[in-house]
């Protein structure tokens, strides 16, 4: 049974979807996520830790360490947008959205790039049997430096 002070979650907010994955770059952790709010948002933020988290399979890193414990045992920054995605055919908001992690190559952002692949569904307002198809998959390039 958990003590009574411990926490169900590692980030508070209304968090819908979110990925969260290890930035060489930034050497922290960084979660990507909408909101409940259907803002058609993506935000982020970023382990803020006391030095650079470095996995055990890096050079420097500790192979006994189980790095993901970090996730808890630090805080996360402020809320940041980054990135505004525009609505879908029909004028609704966005939902289903992620990070595509590995999409480019030694540039990405999780082996030590700092670029993203993005990306969401949006409703088109098209009845199933349309030619334009009910929903459609959008995606965008985003930059992290």
């Amino acid at each position: 049974m958990p003590s009574t002070t411990s926490k169900a979650f590692f980030i508070e907010g209304p968090i819908m979807d979110i990925d969260i994955f290890f930035s060489p770059r930034h050497m922290t952790f960084i979660a990507v996520y909408l909101t409940k709010y259907a803002d058609s948002t993506f935000y982020c933020r970023y382990l803020i830790a006391p030095n650079a988290i470095i996995p055990g399979y890096a050079p420097g890193g500790d192979k006994n360490s189980d790095y993901a414990e970090n996730l808890l045992k630090y805080d996360w920054s402020e809320e940041q947008v980054l990135y505004k995605a525009q609505t879908g055919l029909g004028g609704s908001f966005i939902y289903s959205g992620g990070v595509h992690t590995r999409y480019f190559g030694s540039d990405d952002i999780v082996n030590g790039g700092s670029r993203m692949l993005l990306s969401w569904t949006a409703p088109t307002g098209q009845t199933p049997a349309s030619a334009v198809t009910e929903y459609q998959i959008v995606t965008a390039e985003v930059n992290l430096v």
